[in-house]
């Protein structure tokens, strides 16, 4: 049941919370969205205290090519599962066009070859027998098989983006023909949308208070995204507040049958250079608090190196 369950898990892709550090993994159009030359980097680890170690490592770099009106990114990714007993690692190439449709909005559609290569290995796996009385552990006398595949696959996606509203979608893992059912990666829909609200022009008696200085050049970014993979379906909300060189952002997502839902908390610095964030998330299964053990952390760190533009 375990390596069943095992394999069940390594057909999903990872989530990731913290979208802009991470914006080619939602959608490809993402590639070169900056006015920036950008790099990021990534780590995201599932339920650390229950000691299964699933853990998530990522990068990428995108830039913005004016001349053409194009984007062109790159990202690596490392998924490891059960003491690395399943890793499936993956390269993906983006390219994104824009059409401008106006003097603050515009279009743009994006494309993703992904190349990946999946490992399945048991024998980091742990049984009772193995483990001896005062703790020491014994070497696994079990003879597996392990097992391999590489394969290629695509993505599209497409978004409109105005100065105070985004919306776009995309679909991953198009053309994926392996059948082994260690790596396959299934069809994925991703549907989101944000809103930026500028909260300086809030009432002027509002800004005599003593927090005017954080509302100020401040903002609100509330956000409503739908995932679907496989069996999978689930759709979150939530809202992300900037003010300063700071963000802090809450968001909740849930299955549509409302039984198994996850609060995140997010909280970052923003500077010309560097941004970086954290996001940790707390699970609830009905109306119980799931424990510590099924928390997540996730890390991005978004380098910016020029301007981006030609």
């Amino acid at each position: 049941m375990f390596l069943f369950a095992t394999c069940i898990a390594g057909a999903q892709d990872p989530f990731f919370g913290i979208k802009h550090s991470m914006p080619m993994f939602f959608n490809p159009a993402y590639a070169g969205n900056s006015e920036y030359t950008r790099a990021t980097l990534n780590y995201r680890n599932h339920y650390p205290a229950s000691g299964t170690n699933f853990a998530t490592y990522s990068a990428s770099f995108d830039t913005y090519i004016d001349h053409y009106n194009s984007g062109l990114g790159l990202t690596l990714m490392s998924d490891q599962l059960g003491s690395k007993v399943y890793s499936y690692n993956s390269a993906g190439l983006f390219y994104s066009y824009k059409i401008m449709t106006g003097e603050d909005n515009y279009l743009k559609a994006g494309l993703m070859t992904n190349l990946y290569y999946g490992i399945y290995n048991p024998e980091g796996l742990l049984f009772p027998d193995m483990v001896n009385p005062d703790g020491s552990r014994e070497q696994n006398q079990y003879i597996y098989e392990k097992k391999s595949a590489m394969g290629v696959d695509f993505g599209f996606g497409g978004m409109f983006s105005s100065e105070y509203f985004e919306a776009g979608a995309a679909v991953y893992h198009l053309g994926n023909e392996n059948d082994a059912l260690y790596w396959s990666r299934p069809l994925k829909i991703y549907v989101h949308t944000e809103w930026k609200i500028p909260l300086f022009n809030a009432p002027e008696y509002f800004l005599k208070t003593g927090i005017a200085k954080y509302l100020q050049n401040s903002s609100l970014h509330p956000s409503v995204f739908f995932i679907h993979q496989k069996n999978t379906t689930m759709w979150g909300v939530g809202a992300l507040y900037q003010f300063l060189n700071f963000n802090l952002g809450l968001y909740s997502r849930q299955n549509l049958k409302f039984n198994t839902v996850t609060a995140s908390l997010q909280i970052g610095y923003i500077s010309d250079l560097m941004d970086i964030n954290y996001m940790f998330d707390l699970g609830f299964t009905g109306k119980n608090y799931r424990g510590i053990a099924t928390s997540s952390h996730e890390i991005g760190v978004t380098f910016k190196f020029s301007t981006g533009r030609d």
